[in-house]
């Protein structure tokens, strides 16, 4: 048997039993969801580049235009990234006038956003050459494959995050008063 580096045993990564795919089919679907999730924002960066965002920006003035009074902390929840990355992120936007930070009476501890006028043209100046990329990235496909496949990551999704109210949240994209959670 021959050594690979490390002293250790080469390895044979053709571990599909039908040797379809070039690992074993549940390892290969969520390299393939990484592998195209990462494609397309790049991609995307690179559409969105004419009209001076790019998709991490554009996809927190998305969330922030689809939740209306967003706290921080339901940003964190929808973008998947840290409040303190985040944080960063919406001052710059803030600085910029695209966004626009309050704190409601009710809840004085609550930090909430808004787009601003000029957030709300940048996100619809930017949103032609997102819907314009993912029609691209799904040409040729049958409209009930996408359908298949949406419903697909919905399963998979509540599996991993195993709440059913967050799950319900995440996959209505709306606040739980929102969704009837």
């Amino acid at each position: 048997m021959s050594k690979s580096q490390g002293g250790l045993p080469p390895f044979d990564n053709s571990i599909d039993p039908d040797g379809e795919f070039p690992i074993g089919a549940s390892d290969y679907f969520f390299y393939l969801l990484f592998l195209t999730a990462r494609q397309r924002d790049l991609g995307l960066n690179a559409a969105l580049a004419p009209t001076g965002m790019t998709m991490a920006r554009w996809r927190i003035l998305s969330i922030i235009r689809r939740i209306e009074g967003c706290a921080m902390s339901t940003l964190s929840r929808f973008s998947t990234v840290e409040r303190t990355t985040l944080t960063r992120s919406v001052d710059q936007l803030v600085e910029e006038g695209l966004v626009v930070r309050w704190v409601p009476e009710e809840d004085r501890r609550q930090v909430c956003l808004a787009l601003t006028e000029t957030g709300q043209k940048a996100y619809s100046g930017a949103l032609a050459a997102l819907l314009g990329f993912n029609q691209q990235m799904l040409e040729g496909l049958e409209p009930h494959r996408v359908r298949d496949a949406a419903r697909l990551l919905q399963a998979v999704l509540s599996n991993v995050v195993g709440d059913e109210a967050l799950s319900a949240e995440l996959l209505t994209f709306r606040r739980p008063s929102a969704a009837g959670v």
